[in-house]
């Protein structure tokens, strides 16, 4: 591979006819050979417990978005967004997603329910179990969010965003 550059563009890139994103990236890769692009966001926290498919149930959208957003501004095709987690506490492993008509449909999916609880004010606290155990935040919430917010009503849409892999 080579290096192509870390993008920050000064205009937005528009997925899904409208959804503006703005963002910088860190870096691009093309293969020398195929012309391959791969994108790598790098983290510096703790890599999931359990392997990323493609949005991990809404938490993890950003190697998808990064996907997107580089084939709008460039015009090009990127097979493969990664995470990358370059510390010793992120065990420095890689998590690859894929770019495919299924992961961008349950992109599409997500923004549409993360849409629907902007716009419609309702965006409660919800940890998914056993997430306020490793979460940097903790300090935030305090620590039994998980336990206080179990008693809540289930949210119909963020069940589906769950499921979605």
């Amino acid at each position: 591979s080579e290096y192509v550059f870390g993008m920050q563009a000064k205009a937005p890139a528009i997925l899904f006819e409208g959804v503006q994103v703005r963002g910088s990236i860190d870096w691009i890769e093309r293969h020398s050979e195929t012309g391959a692009l791969r994108i790598t966001d790098h983290k510096t926290g703790r890599n999931p417990k359990d392997k990323v498919h493609h949005i991990g149930g809404g938490a993890i959208l950003q190697p998808l978005l990064y996907a997107l957003a580089v084939e709008d501004l460039l015009k090009q095709p990127v097979k493969i967004s990664r995470l990358y987690y370059c510390t010793q506490r992120g065990n420095y492993d890689t998590a690859p997603v894929a770019i495919t008509e299924h992961s961008k449909h349950d992109l599409r999916r997500a923004l549409e329910i993360i849409d629907g609880g902007v716009t419609g004010g309702f965006l409660p606290a919800a940890p998914a179990k056993g997430q306020c155990e490793w979460c940097d935040y903790r300090m935030v919430c305090g620590p039994r969010e998980e336990e206080r917010t179990r008693r809540k009503p289930k949210v119909i849409q963020l069940t589906e965003l769950r499921s979605l892999s």
